[in-house]
């Protein structure tokens, strides 16, 4: 057995990013971009009064992370299961955050009306993506669970075909040895006529 020297934390991280790979990374600053356009800029943009730009910040924001969850590596369950719970976090709890950075005297009526509308669909959005990949991981751990088709098993007729090849390239000489015989009989038949006509 051997000696287990446990490493520091920093180190136990660089080690777990090291391994990473691309995409990893990718949805890791997507993300992490996505997020902070939702907790810092938006909500700074209504503090300021761009209660227009906030609203728009923070719809551009959660769609773009509908998508990144939806690139996301992970077991099905989990992942619907996410993509469920983050429409469920932008319709219920997320809308009414900030809305209390937004003045509600100087916003535009339809900017909020349109975060309620874009929130309803993220969260239709959000629960049918993930109430799907969850459907698809029930479906194929089922008991009941259909066989597959078999595959057509294709008959190789080549012995077959060459065959019939054969048989058609025999009947083929056949048929031209009866028309050569015909051809020969006729020019007789026609000859022995002509024959009889001239005497």
């Amino acid at each position: 057995m051997e000696n287990y020297t446990p490493q520091p934390f920093f180190c136990r991280v660089c080690k777990g990013l090291l391994e990473l790979n691309r995409l990893d990374i990718t949805i890791a600053a997507l993300l992490t971009t996505t997020f902070s356009l939702m907790f810092i800029v938006a909500p700074l943009a209504a503090t300021y009064g761009l209660s227009n730009t906030a609203i728009y910040v923070a719809i551009a924001s959660a769609f773009a992370t509908f998508i990144v969850f939806l690139e996301i590596r992970q077991e099905r369950v989990p992942k619907g299961l996410l993509l469920i719970l983050s429409g469920v976090f932008f319709q219920i709890i997320y809308s009414k955050f900030l809305l209390h950075f937004i003045d509600m005297n100087t916003a535009p009526y339809d900017a909020i009306d349109y975060l309620e509308i874009f929130g309803q669909v993220l969260l239709l959005a959000c629960s049918g993506a993930g109430g799907s990949i969850i459907a698809v991981h029930a479906d194929r751990s089922s008991k009941d669970i259909d066989d597959k088709p078999a595959l057509p098993v294709i008959i190789d007729n080549t012995k077959h075909i060459e065959k019939v090849i054969e048989l058609v390239n025999a009947q083929n000489k056949k048929i031209s040895t009866l028309l050569a015989t015909s051809v020969v009989s006729i020019a007789i038949a026609v000859s022995a006529l002509m024959i009889l006509l001239i005497k």
